[in-house]
Order: structure tokens, then C-alpha cells, then sequence
């Protein structure tokens, strides 16, 4: 623990060791490889503050996960799917591993041998942890990132750790020698279900009486709680012959929808006092002098319970995104930057996430929302599942216009891509723009962090710009944005553009029609929207219902807005059929619409 935590603390004062740090902690939703990736082009020395907002959350979520869960990180270790092996080369007692290790940047293929622990959750009974010999067999190299089980002796591995099998259950595995316990290899218990009560004729008493037994015999938390408060207060632990007794009942409470015979939690099983770590605050509790008392309380509270004052939005440019013709870009990327932190603001109010850091990182520290999920785990996932999509789209608007005629990225037109790009960091970095943005969200940091691998490159190639050149920090006066813009549109075949100084600030808010996709698969009825484009036709804002009424009964295509002014590269008339019905239509307006009733 205390390397661990020396480990997290040196991540701000050396980016090498942030690297490693994170290496050994990889997501399934691709927040440290990127995290890597900007620390690696140079942004953490330059004290950039998303990616030391995103720093500081990852080490206040280690912190919290270790006090409360005694999360902690072993190096030496995996968590892996295990499967049997099928070519019959490993004998009783043998596994083998073979995994991906990343460390330093050297990614590169190992083979773990020697002795190895191998168990999987839940853990009750002694005999569940069990200390294998790991091989190398040349017929399974093919297998990577897996724990592979002999088939061979009088019973499976997967069968003693826990009752597992090899239908889809994951095992942690563990090869650090200070780690390999010196007790080895309990006798594992018997986890046979018994035999499920059989009934002839299913009559609906039948029903209603398992219903009701299901619930009056819902003990599985109450068992697994005293299970560890026992463990805790015997001087055996997990040995003690209580633990056991818990042990055996929690095995039938999980077996009992299926078998029908109810765990018994006999009064000298319930525990009366429970330790401090497990924060039972209705109950009576002591002070634990096991590992798992002294790892709670080494970590205070205050470092994760203000941890809004750990986060920072001082923002300062950096001028090794200083690039040619990026000012063609800026006008457009100032639009685009407001529809995106609007965006993210609706998911963070949707998911009850309070900082733009923990929306974008995953590290949420505390949820304002619990949401229709289950458990902290499923409303994480339905979370970051929606903030994947919304990165991905915009990352995909990002690069529409330098597709080729295959959907490719055109890399001919590398210029323009890294010229959007910087662009993109401008308008979110630059001082100018941030005193330009007095919005909510106008200090969201993430926008151009959804295109992180062309900043990164950019940065990484331009290291050798000398950063106190104070031409390479100066702003782009508005003349050279508006020249620049219509520049842009002129390339791209567009009519020339004329501008109001009035609306200069005004918002597209044009959406395609395939811009919505619903995700039926989250528990949240939520929509999954890519990012509008400029271009597509539309009105930018409410219409009247009578205005557009009359419109449509005069046989007039005629486009009729009182909130904004129609761009007129937007702009695309209506077809003779086609008629607009404003937001406050009433069941009148409808109808004259639909059914040309007058």
C-alpha cells in the first residue's frame, strides 16, 4: 500500500512515472491510453489543466477505492478470463498465462512462470485461494490474455475457486512473490447444490410460496457481511470454523432460487459489532486492528471529500499549436465549441455528474443522480457508454470535410486537418477566447481533447518551437477571423459570406436527420446525437405556429423564424409539399397542416 501510494503521489512530478502509473491501470473506455498520449507530448510539464484535472481525479479515485473497497494495485498481476485447455499439454495442478505487458511504452508478450495465485470472487472459504505452477507450453502461445486450466486430475481448478467453471467466469491471478501465501492450498469445499425440491404439478400456491420464501430467505448480504466481521474479529480469520459455516451458507444461499433450500443464519452466526471499515453506521462498531482497519483509516476523508478544490481551469496556451492558416478555421470552431459544451453540459445534468473532469475521465467521485441502474458499476458503464458516443462523434464531424471518395482520411490534406485542429485548441486555450466566453461552460477544457491524437502529434513534432516567441501567443484580431472565414467558405464552393457584427454570436443549431440514434441497450432512455454540421439546411430557432400555418396554406415555401436570422449557406427552401410546424403548434394548427382542414 505505501508503494502504491508513493507511486500516485510522484505521478505530478514526473511524467515517466504518471506513464507507468496508468499503464498498470488501463479502462475499457480509453481514458488512460489518451491520458498517455498528452503526458507523453509534453502537456503535463507544461502544467496543462485538463490533463492535471484528469490526474488528480484518477489519484483521488485510488485513494477512495483503497479506503473503501481496500482496492489496491498489484503490478504482478492480471484479471483474466479462464478457459480450458483443449490440446491436453498441461498436467493436474498446471496453467498458463500469457499477457500483454505495456510497461514503458514497451509493449511486448509474456509468459509468466513459477508459482501463481489463482481465485475468484466471491472469496469465503480458505480453500478458494490456490497457489498453482504456471508453464510454458509452446501448443498454447496462441492464447493471450487469458488464464488457460488443465483438464487434467480428479477435479478442475476453476470447480475449488469458489465453484467456478469456464462458462464465461473471470480469475485474478497474481505471480508477486511477496504476495504467494505461506499456508498453501486449503482442502476446497464441496460446492455441489442440492438437489432442487421437485413438484409434480406446478400450482400457482406453489408460486406464490417460493415467491414468498425467496424473499423471507434474501440473506446473501447479511451472510457475506458477517462473514468478513467474523473474519475480522477471530484471531484464524477466514479460518476460523464460523467463517467456514458462512462459507457453506453462502454457497446455498446463492444456489437456493435454483434449488430451494434456504440458507439458515442461526443467532450465533449474526454478528453484533462490526469494524470500522465497514462503515455500518446504524450498527455498533470497533476499531479494527487487522490490515484492513489500518489501510481505512491511514487514508483521510479530506482527500477525496473537497475534491472540487483539487481541480483547476487556468488555462494557458500553448503556442506549439501555432500553425499556418489556422485562422480560417477559428469562426467556425467558436460555433462548434458552444454547441459541444452544451452538449456536455445536458449529459452531465443527465447523469448527475458534477465536473466536466469526471464526465470525460470516468473518475466520477460522487454522483448527484443515482439514475435506474442497479448498481454503481451499471450506471458507470450506461454513463461512459454515452460519453464514447459523443467523443466519437464529434471526432467524426471533426474529420467529415478530409474523407475521400473511400471514407478514408485524405492525408494529402494534412495542412488543413492540423490547421482545424489548432484551431480547435485556440478557441478553448487561448486567454482572449476564454474572456470572449462568459457562459456556463465557457470554461469546459475538452473540446479539442476530442481530437487528441492530431494535438498530441502536432505538440510532439513542434517541441523545438521556442515557446517565449511572443508572436507565437498573440490573438488574431477579428478582421483576420472574418477574412479567414471567408476564405474558407470559398474553398470549400460556398457563397461568400457577409457579416453582422450582431451575429457574430449567433448558434447553429442545424441538425441532420441521421445525427439521432437511440441506444436501446442502456438502462437510460437517452439519445446519442453526432455533432451538427455547418451547412445543412434548417432554421435556427422556434416559429411561430400561426405564422407557419398561414405560410403552408398559401402555398408559400416560405421560411418563417422570430427568433433568429437564417444564415444563407443554411438555408435550403422547402419543398411544395413541405411545411413547418413551430414548437407551440397548437391541435388546430396541426390538423389545418396535416389534413388541409381550414
Amino acid at each position: 500500500m505505501d508503494n502504491m501510494l508513493l507511486d500516485i503521489d510522484k505521478m505530478f512530478q514526473r511524467p515517466s512515472e504518471a506513464v507507468r502509473v496508468l499503464q498498470s491501470n488501463v479502462d475499457t473506455v480509453g481514458t488512460v491510453v489518451s491520458m498517455i498520449s498528452i503526458i507523453q507530448a509534453g502537456f503535463l510539464e507544461r502544467r496543462d489543466p485538463y490533463i492535471t484535472n484528469l490526474l488528480s481525479l484518477f489519484r483521488i479515485n485510488v485513494l477512495k477505492d483503497l479506503k473503501k473497497k481496500a482496492k489496491i494495485i498489484v503490478p504482478k498481476g492480471a484479471y483474466l478470463l479462464g478457459v480450458m485447455d483443449e490440446t491436453g499439454t498441461l498436467e493436474e495442478g498446471e496453467v498458463f498465462v500469457q499477457i500483454y505487458n505495456n510497461t514503458y511504452n514497451n509493449a511486448h508478450k509474456e509468459i509468466i512462470t513459477g508459482e501463481v495465485v489463482v481465485f475468484r470472487n466471491p472469496c469465503f472459504h480458505p480453500g478458494d485461494v490456490r497457489v498453482v505452477k504456471a508453464v510454458d507450453r509452446p501448443n498454447l502461445h496462441h492464447l493471450i490474455d487469458v488464464v488457460v486450466f488443465s483438464s487434467k486430475g480428479f477435479r478442475d481448478i476453476p470447480s475449488m475457486c469458489s465453484g467456478g467453471d469456464l462458462d464465461g467466469d473471470d480469475y485474478t491471478v497474481y505471480w508477486d512473490p511477496k504476495l504467494i501465501p505461506e499456508k498453501k492450498n486449503f482442502t476446497p469445499m464441496d460446492y455441489t447444490a442440492a438437489p432442487p425440491k421437485l413438484v409434480q404439478d406446478v400450482k400457482i400456491r406453489d408460486i406464490i410460496k417460493f415467491f414468498v420464501n425467496y424473499i423471507n430467505y434474501d440473506n446473501l448480504g447479511q451472510i457475506a457481511n458477517a462473514h468478513l466481521a467474523t473474519a475480522d474479529q477471530s484471531v484464524n480469520g477466514a479460518r476460523d470454523g464460523k467463517c467456514i459455516l458462512l462459507a457453506q451458507l453462502h454457497s446455498e444461499a446463492v444456489d437456493f432460487p435454483k434449488s430451494g433450500k434456504p440458507a439458515q443464519l442461526t443467532d450465533d452466526l449474526i454478528v453484533k459489532a462490526f469494524p470500522d471499515f465497514m462503515q455500518k453506521k446504524d450498527k455498533d462498531t470497533y476499531e479494527s486492528k487487522k490490515v484492513l482497519g489500518r489501510i481505512f483509516r491511514a487514508i483521510d476523508k479530506s482527500n477525496y471529500k473537497d475534491y472540487q478544490s483539487h481541480l483547476t481551469e487556468e488555462a494557458v496556451y500553448d503556442p506549439r499549436l501555432r500553425v499556418p492558416d489556422m485562422e480560417l478555421y477559428i469562426k467556425e470552431a467558436r460555433e462548434s465549441k458552444i454547441l459541444y459544451n452544451r452538449d456536455l453540459s445536458s449529459l452531465m445534468n443527465q447523469f448527475g455528474v458534477q465536473t466536466e473532469a469526471e464526465i470525460c475521465s470516468g473518475y466520477v467521485i460522487k454522483w448527484l443522480k443515482k439514475g435506474k441502474s442497479k448498481t454503481r458499476y451499471e450506471q458507470h458503464d450506461a454513463t461512459m457508454k454515452q460519453v464514447q458516443a459523443f467523443k466519437l462523434s464529434w471526432k467524426r464531424q471533426f474529420e467529415k470535410e478530409f474523407l475521400d471518395s473511400s471514407k478514408k482520411l485524405d492525408l494529402t490534406q494534412r495542412a488543413k486537418i492540423e490547421a482545424k485542429a489548432a484551431a480547435w485548441y485556440y478557441v478553448t486555450y487561448h486567454p482572449v477566447e476564454r474572456q470572449r466566453d462568459s457562459s456556463l461552460e465557457g470554461g469546459f477544457l475538452s473540446f479539442p481533447w476530442s481530437i487528441y491524437d492530431y494535438i498530441c502529434e502536432m505538440a510532439k513534432r513542434n517541441m523545438h518551437k521556442k515557446i517565449d516567441d511572443p508572436a507565437l501567443s498573440a490573438a488574431f484580431d477579428e478582421e483576420t477571423i472574418l477574412e479567414g472565414d471567408k476564405k474558407l467558405q470559398l474553398e470549400r464552393g460556398n457563397a461568400p459570406l457577409v457579416y453582422d457584427e450582431d451575429d457574430e454570436d449567433e448558434d447553429d443549431e442545424d441538425y441532420d436527420a441521421d445525427d439521432y440514434e437511440t441506444d436501446s441497450s442502456s438502462d437510460y432512455e437517452v439519445i446519442t446525437y453526432n455533432a451538427p454540421s455547418r451547412g445543412v439546411g434548417g432554421i435556427g430557432g422556434g416559429s411561430s405556429a400561426a405564422a407557419a400555418a398561414a405560410a403552408s396554406a398559401s402555398g408559400e415555401n416560405t421560411l418563417v423564424n422570430t427568433s433568429s436570422v437564417i444564415n444563407p449557406t443554411h438555408y435550403h427552401p422547402l419543398e411544395p409539399h413541405q411545411s413547418i410546424v413551430g414548437a407551440d403548434a397548437t391541435m388546430d394548427d396541426l390538423s389545418r397542416i396535416l389534413f388541409g382542414t381550414p
